[in-house]
This record gives structure tokens, sequence and C-alpha cells, in this order.
């Protein structure tokens, strides 16, 4: 699905209710399970210079996500790997 962030969305008010297009909808609520799921889960909260996260923001961006999604995504994967590797390396599970 195409990140329609940034980018205009044509809604109309319908009764009570707004119309969006389904891809919309569904990043939407793609987006509030996550924020529900981080609530639950826990916060962490890292204190980086402008440069850093300017250049964390220019990844995410270059990738169509949010910044925070990115972060969480290069973490996870970058410790997955680190772990896989120290276990190999001492040859036994951490």
């Amino acid at each position: 699905m195409a990140n329609p962030v940034g980018k205009p969305i044509a809604m109309k008010i319908a009764a009570d209710r707004l119309e969006e297009p389904p891809e919309v909808s569904e990043l939407v609520d793609r987006l509030e399970a996550e924020a529900d799921r981080d609530i639950a889960a826990g916060t962490v909260t890292l204190r980086w210079g402008k440069e850093q996260i300017a250049v964390v923001k220019r990844a995410a961006t270059l990738l169509g996500v949010p910044y925070q999604t990115y972060l969480k995504h290069v973490v996870f994967k970058q410790a997955l790997a680190d772990i896989e590797h120290a276990e190999a390396v001492l040859g036994r599970r951490t």
C-alpha cells in the first residue's frame, strides 16, 4: 500500500461521518493498533542531537514510514543480528 502521508487525501462528510479511501482507513487502523501496542508494551526515551534525528527522519521519509516506526524496526533488526552474531561467536545461546 502506498503511504498517503504528505499527499492530499480525497475525503467528504457523509451524514455524521467522514468517508475516506479504504487504504487510508486501513493505514489509520494499523497505526492506531500499533500505538495501542506501544502503550501496552512500554516507552523508551532517547536523547539525540538534532543532526542525528534529522538523519533518522530523512531515512524514514525515503522509505515512506514514520520515523518512530523506522527506529523501532532498525533497532529491533540490529538487536536480532547482534544476538545471532554473539551466539555464533560464543557457541551458545545468550
